[in-house]
């Protein structure tokens, strides 16, 4: 498995948590601050994996897609990242 597979199985294993009947507030998985809304669907739902994003990370995806730039690799995300940096991922 790649890094990238592995990131994104890592990112999207959130989306129960966030969607669940007891969801918790979590951090945003891309850019790692504490910008989430509650309940989860008050933020944007990325456009590279099955996760919600906080509305920044969301609109920096908007902008990217539409100037025609490369997206953030997803092993690059504060989630991956924070995991990989514990022995973790």
């Amino acid at each position: 498995m790649t890094s990238i597979e592995k990131a994104r199985a890592l990112i999207e294993s959130l989306t129960p948590i966030q969607e669940g009947p007891t969801a918790e507030t979590l951090p945003c998985p891309r850019c790692g601050h504490n910008k989430m809304k509650h309940p989860a669907v008050k933020n944007a739902l990325s456009r590279r994996v099955t996760v919600y994003i906080c509305s920044e990370c969301g609109q920096e995806e908007a902008i990217m897609d539409a100037l025609g730039t490369k997206p953030l690799s997803l092993d690059k995300w504060a989630m991956p990242l924070a995991f990989a940096k514990k022995g973790r991922l």
